[in-house]
This record gives structure tokens, C-alpha cells and sequence, in this order.
């Protein structure tokens, strides 16, 4: 509904407005509009400000009623740069998989994003998207791993989230945008600074201009993980860096991980850099807390992993679905 993507727009949509607008959730002030709306009719502007006030979200409705505040809006919308939640061409695996915890805008890298919707079917349902991360310079196996499984997204067909970085994330992204698949980047910092040799389409729950941050690092992980049906980490260093800790809290919020486990099976056991080392050492410890191991022999992962990964994202679906057992008789 236009009006409810206005006014998500105008709420949430700035910079300057931040100590307002995290005054209530968006997902409040989208429930008390859409109590008021009747079928596909849509409010007045002043229907709005009304219902706001009835509501007790003063601040909102008296922000809403300046002029320019609304004009801005409809500005950004027209122009193509945000998807808000009151769009129905937000992912819907987003709003499913993070609640009220959702953001508000997604920044876009293309206008066309919003007809497009990469993460939808042709026919509106949602597509299988798989998400791959790993740390900026890993082993070389690691970034094997990553190029198979962006090739194995885009042989099925499925969208290809990253997270843009280098190392694991550009290897992954860069396979499967050259073997077809469309990709999409989850930025930790505004859309104005995209790296120049990014492939595929970008998002970012950041503002245009926003730099980096530690902060926006860890929201653009939680995102990577809420984006996927299944998640990959193809390499990561032993409760080090970003990898490690996305991958640990996408396990304790129950998100579908898959860690690759070349250090169990095959040469790769007797090798010491890759059975003591800390990269190898974080794959079996992730496996450990409750990610669901992806094992890989050095000498044959390459003609072998398809098959696997096609295992692996059966079990992530059931576990999404809900049909494997818990405790201690969880199937993992």
C-alpha cells in the first residue's frame, strides 16, 4: 500500500529524525494503520495523523504533519532508493525470520530491485535463497569452498546472498554471478559506497552516506543469516572476527548453519594446519555448538559437494519447517 510505504518512509527514512523515530517500532505504528484501513482503501493524510493520535504516537503524527516531511517521502519512493516495510516487495523471509526486529528501510542499489524482487519466484512465491559467508583471508580451501558453493546456487537456480566483503564473500558472490545466479550484497555501510567491482545488486539497512562501523558489521551478519534458507560458513577463524561471532549467534537464534568440515575425513585429518589450526579448529567448534557440519574430503569435495549441499539444505528446510525433533533427540 502507498500510503503505509510513505509513511514507513517518512519515519524511518531520514537521518535526523533518529532520536524520534526509535520511539516506537515500525511494526506499531504499521498495526495501527492497517486497524483503521478498510479493504484496499487507503488513508487520507489526515486519517493518518488521527489515527497516529488516537494511538498515543504524538511524536510521530506531529512529525508526519509537516509538509516537507511527506514530500521527502514520496520523493524517495518515487525515485526508486528504499524498499520500506509497508511495500509488499519486501522480502518476505526478512519480516518471517526477524520480527519487529525487521529494518524499517532497505536501501537499494537499483531502482529496478523493487519490480525485480530477485528473492520472489515468478509467480510471487519466495525463492530459495542461500547465504554464504567466511572470513576476509581465509585458507585457500576456503575460498574453494566458497566458489562450489556459488556455483551449486546458481546451477539450482536459488538467489545468492553475500555480504560483499572480500575473501570468502567475494568468492562466493563472484562464482555464482558468473555461473547465472542473481546476487545480492547486504552492506554494512550506505549504498554511496559500494565497492566498485561488486557484482549483482546491493541492499543496506544503512543510511546512503553511512560509514562503516563494527556495529553496522554485526547487523549486516544478523541480516545475511535472516536473508538465507540455508547459510554456509566455508571458512572462519576460531572466536575470531566477524565470522565467528555471526555464525555463533545465527546458531542460538536457531537460523539453519552449515559449516564446512574439511578437517574429518580424508588427508586433510593427518594435515596439521588444517586439523590444529585455528580455521580448522572453528569449523569443528561450530559444528560443536550446533551448526550441522558440512564434512568435505580435499581430494574429491569438488565432484562431491553438490550432492552434499543438496543434503544439507533438505535438512536446513525441515529444520525451518520444524520437522526434526529437539533436545536430545535432534537431528543433526
Amino acid at each position: 500500500m502507498q500510503m503505509l510505504s510513505t509513511v514507513v518512509a517518512a519515519l524511518y527514512g531520514g537521518t535526523d529524525i533518529r532520536s524520534l523515530t526509535r520511539v516506537a517500532r515500525p511494526s506499531l505504528i504499521l498495526s495501527c494503520l492497517r486497524q483503521r484501513m478498510d479493504g484496499d482503501r487507503e488513508l487520507s493524510w489526515f486519517e493518518v495523523i488521527e489515527a497516529l493520535q488516537k494511538d498515543n504516537f504524538n511524536q510521530e503524527a506531529v512529525y508526519l504533519s509537516n509538509e516537507a516531511t511527506l514530500e521527502g517521502a514520496q520523493k524517495q519512493l518515487e525515485g526508486g532508493k528504499i524498499i520500506t516495510l509497508g511495500c509488499s516487495c519486501y522480502p518476505k523471509i526478512l519480516k518471517t525470520n526477524l520480527g519487529d526486529s525487521a529494518p524499517p528501510i532497505l536501501w537499494i542499489s537499483e531502482p529496478g530491485l523493487r519490480q525485480i524482487q530477485p528473492w520472489n519466484n515468478n509467480d510471487d512465491t519466495e525463492r530459495i535463497s542461500i547465504s554464504a559467508v567466511g572470513c576476509r583471508v581465509p585458507l585457500s580451501i576456503g575460498l574453494a569452498i566458497a566458489t562450489e558453493v556459488g556455483r551449486w546456487t546458481a546451477t539450482n537456480g536459488y538467489l545468492a546472498v553475500s555480504g560483499g566483503a572480500a575473501g570468502c564473500d567475494s568468492a562466493f558472490g563472484r562464482a555464482a554471478f558468473g555461473a547465472g545466479s542473481e546476487v545480492v550484497h547486504i552492506l554494512p555501510h550506505g549504498i554511496k559506497n559500494i565497492p566498485p567491482d561488486l557484482w549483482g545488486y546491493a541492499i543496506s539497512a544503512c543510511g546512503p552516506s553511512e560509514s562503516f562501523s563494527s556495529a553496522r558489521a554485526m547487523e549486516r551478519n544478523n541480516l545475511i543469516y535472516a536473508f538465507g534458507h540455508m547459510t554456509v560458513v566455508c571458512s572462519a577463524r576460531y572466536r575470531q572476527g566477524g565470522s565467528w561471532l555471526g555464525a555463533s549467534n545465527a546458531i542460538r537464534a536457531h537460523r539453519p548453519v552449515v559449516v564446512a568440515d574439511w578437517t574429518s575425513t580424508g588427508v586433510a585429518s593427518s594435515i596439521e594446519e588444517h586439523s590444529n589450526g585455528s580455521y580448522g579448529q572453528a569449523q569443528r567448534a561450530l559444528a560443536n555448538l550446533g551448526a550441522r557440519p558440512l564434512k568435505l574430503d580435499l581430494q574429491t569435495f569438488r565432484s562431491n559437494i553438490g550432492a552434499s549441499l543438496d543434503a544439507e539444505l533438505q535438512w536446513s528446510l525441515d529444520k525451518i519447517a520444524g520437522n526434526l525433533n529437539s533436545g536430545l533427540f535432534e537431528s543433526k
